[in-house]
C-alpha cells in the first residue's frame, strides 16, 4: 500500500463501550481519584489506541479469510512475502513526528491499514483536534465543551502511525506504531490510563519487560476467530519526552514470539532516543 499522508480524514473509529467500562474498573482499583469524563475517556482511548480485545475473533477471521482487502483491517495476516522491496519511504525532516517513527528493516514490509489513516501516516494537530471536535456522536453538550477542554489542555501536536508485516503462513506477524505527539505533563495521565486498561486486559503474569525502559508497560493477550484458531497479542504503551507510544503486535499462535515482537518496540523506544541508531 502507498503511504498515505492524512490531513483530512477521520482520526479515530467509535469506541466501544467496554472502554469505559474498564475506565471505571481503573477508577474504582486506584481509590479517590477524580473521576475520568466520558469524553475524555472516549478520547485517551482513540486517541491513545488501546485496544480492548473483546469479541475480536469473529471480526478478525473475516480479515483473515481475505488478506487482500483494502478496508482498515484490526487482524490481517499476509499469506506470503511481497516479491521485490518496498517503495522508498520519502525522506522527512528529523523535527518532524513522522521522522520519529521506526524505518521499514530488513525483513519487513508496509503491513495492512491503521484503521482510516492508512498504514503510514501523519495527521497535524490542528486537524486532528477539529476531528475530534466534529465528532458529537453520543456527547451531550456539558460532555463536548469538557472534551474540549481537555483538548485545549492536550496541546496536541500531532499523530503518526505505521504498520509493519513479516514472516509467512503461520509465521505471519503484523506490529502497528502510533506516535502522539504533546504537552507531556497531560500525556503522562493518559500513559497511566493506558497502563491500567493494559493492566485489566492483558493476560495474567505474561507481560514482558522492556530492557532499558522499566516505565514501559506491555501486556499479551489472545483471540479466537470463526474458525477456532488462536491469534496472539501483545499491547504496550510508553512515554518519552513529548511523544506518548501505542504498540500492538498480533499472530498465529503458537508461531507469536513475544520476544520478537517486543525488540520492536525497543527499537522503536531507541529510534525516539537517538534517530538513525536503531535502524
Amino acid at each position: 500500500m502507498s503511504e498515505r499522508e492524512n490531513e483530512t480524514g477521520a482520526v479515530a473509529d467509535a469506541v466501544p463501550d467496554v472502554v469505559a467500562d474498564a475506565a471505571e474498573a481503573a477508577q474504582d482499583a486506584t481509590g479517590p481519584t477524580r473521576r475520568l469524563k466520558t469524553g475524555a475517556v472516549r478520547l485517551v482511548a482513540a486517541a491513545v489506541g488501546v485496544v480492548v480485545l473483546v469479541g475480536g475473533g469473529l471480526w478478525c477471521s473475516a480479515v483473515l479469510d481475505d488478506a487482500e482487502r483494502t478496508a482498515p483491517t484490526r487482524y490481517w495476516m499476509p499469506e506470503s512475502a511481497p516479491t521485490g522491496s518496498p517503495a522508498p519511504v520519502p525522506p522527512v525532516p528529523g523535527a518532524e513526528l513522522k521522522a520519529k517513527l521506526l524505518p521499514l528493516a530488513t525483513g519487513y514490509w508496509p503491513g495492512p491499514d491503521i484503521d482510516a489513516e492508512g498504514n503510514d501516516y501523519f495527521v497535524s494537530g490542528e486537524r486532528a483536534v477539529q476531528a475530534f471536535k466534529d465528532d458529537h456522536s453520543g456527547l451531550s453538550t456539558g460532555d463536548r465543551e469538557a472534551r474540549d477542554k481537555d483538548l485545549a489542555d492536550l496541546k496536541l501536536k500531532g499523530l503518526a502511525g505505521r504498520s509493519y508485516a513479516r514472516g509467512n503462513g503461520g509465521g505471519a506477524m503484523v506490529s502497528e506504531i502510533r506516535l502522539m505527539q504533546a504537552d507531556p505533563k497531560e500525556l503522562g495521565k493518559f500513559a497511566e490510563f493506558a497502563k491500567k486498561i493494559l493492566e485489566l486486559t492483558g493476560a495474567d503474569g505474561q507481560a514482558p519487560k522492556v530492557d532499558g525502559f522499566p516505565d514501559a508497560k506491555c501486556a499479551r493477550g489472545s483471540v479466537v476467530d470463526g474458525k477456532k484458531q488462536e491469534i496472539a497479542t501483545l499491547e504496550c504503551v510508553a512515554l518519552e519526552g513529548d511523544v506518548l507510544v501505542t504498540y500492538r503486535a498480533y499472530g498465529w499462535s503458537p508461531g507469536f514470539s513475544a520476544s520478537d515482537v517486543t525488540a520492536l518496540f525497543k527499537e522503536q523506544l531507541n529510534h525516539l532516543k537517538s534517530p538513525g541508531e536503531s535502524v
